[in-house]
């Protein structure tokens, strides 16, 4: 969310290119594989829907994004030297319904990306034990049978609560085009996605068989401002740094896709995809999580299933087909 979110006008803005299936909503893209051409008009597809052109940004290894005094920047790593400005960023407080009861946090709005297939979702409900980590397992599928225009994005992600103005970070596994690049085959990265801004580091192909680790590391906090990593275990170049935001508390587990017109050819084969392996640390304490699943369209076969809500080796899978 996904893990990821559109306001209401720029919602309107993309009408004219959300495509509705029989079983999901989805949107298209051109069948170029260059990130400049995944585009409708200035858009360009992040895995948290259409943005415009201009406001989403390469992050090359060695540099990071940082949120200082109400800005969005990339920063160099080593020297914390500001490399570049992307203007304003409004991050809000922890973007969550408050319980009555203090220190806990009631948020299980469902995120408001149209791609948002199959997933589950927890959101932790205490604010003073934060989620330190946040590690999933999963094998690159096989391809689509069908290699057309579409965009599938799978993933674990953490997101800031699930309003218009939330941000997610995320290692993403993207078959076909993104903002990123790719095509015709599965790449990864990862991304950092607000609701006006998308960084991405590089973009890496990955064959099916592959196995994977998505990990997103808490690395330092201060008061109500968070640093986090996101990566893919083995792929250094791909990791982003995202520091001074405000805490993820929401995590999910994720099938987004865009442009897909025939869910039997154009999903990879497989019947389902298993994110294994799933780890959830608040400081060295695993705790209590239940998975919530949900869906785009109420019985299709692309779905999400919970076989373990253990937050030591949890397991959900994820059906393409029946």
């Amino acid at each position: 969310m996904r893990t990821g979110k559109l306001t209401q006008l720029m919602a309107l803005a993309f009408t004219a290119f959300i495509l509705v299936t029989g079983c999901s909503k989805n949107n298209s893209s051109p069948n170029s594989s260059s990130p400049t051409s995944v585009t409708n008009g200035d858009m360009v597809l992040t895995p948290a829907g259409y943005m415009a052109k201009s406001n989403v940004h390469f992050i090359e290894p060695g540099f990071g994004i940082r949120v200082q005094d109400g800005r969005l920047q990339k920063v160099e790593l080593k020297s914390g030297r500001m490399a570049e400005d992307f203007g304003e960023v409004r991050i809000g407080e922890t973007h969550s319904n408050s319980s009555p009861l203090a220190g806990t946090r009631t948020d299980n709005r469902l995120p408001e990306v149209e791609g948002w297939i199959a997933y589950t979702y927890w959101s932790n409900p205490t604010t003073t034990s934060p989620i330190t980590s946040f590690t999933t397992d999963w094998t690159v599928p096989s391809v689509p049978s069908k290699k057309g225009s579409q965009t599938i994005f799978l993933f674990n992600g953490m997101q800031d609560g699930t309003t218009a103005s939330s941000y997610i970070i995320q290692p993403v596994l993207q078959w076909g085009p993104s903002a990123a690049g790719g095509g015709k085959y599965w790449a990864i990265t990862n991304w950092y996605v607000s609701s006006s801004q998308a960084f991405f580091g590089s973009l890496v192909e990955v064959s099916t068989g592959t196995a994977l680790t998505g990990v997103m590391t808490e690395t330092s906090a201060s008061g109500s401002s968070y640093n986090y990593n996101s990566s893919f275990t083995g792929y250094p170049t791909t990791t982003l740094n995202a520091t001074g935001v405000p805490q993820a508390f929401w995590a999910a587990e994720t099938l987004e896709s865009y442009g897909v017109t025939n869910t039997s050819t154009e999903y990879p084969p497989n019947v389902d995809l298993a994110m294994t392996g799933i780890d959830i640390l608040e400081g060295s304490t695993h705790p209590s999580i239940s998975w919530t699943t949900a869906q785009a369209s109420s019985g299709a076969a692309q779905k999400a299933v919970v076989v373990s809500n253990s937050s030591s080796d949890g397991q959900v899978d994820i059906y393409f087909r029946k």
